[in-house]
């Protein structure tokens, strides 16, 4: 299934990675990862995730304090 990432949330997690290799070298690139990873883990089966409201559903990038939003449909998934 496809991800689309719409325009503000590619904005913010630019932002997010930017904030955390200033924090500290590499964590940066960490968090990138995880975040990648979770997405390929929402690829494969986005309704798994709890449920944020009505066809919304949220993931977490695990060991940093982000939530990832979505929505599907039969041929894409939007975060």
């Amino acid at each position: 299934m496809k991800i689309e990432i719409h325009e503000l949330v590619a904005e913010e997690f630019d932002e997010a990675i930017e904030w955390y290799e200033i924090q500290s070298t590499g964590l940066g690139k960490r968090f990138k990862d995880t975040v990648i990873a979770q997405l390929l883990k929402i690829q494969k089966n986005p309704e798994w995730f709890l449920k944020e409201a009505e066809n919304i559903f949220k993931a977490y990038a695990p060991k940093f304090p982000y939530k990832i939003l979505l929505t599907s449909d039969e041929n894409k998934i939007v975060v």
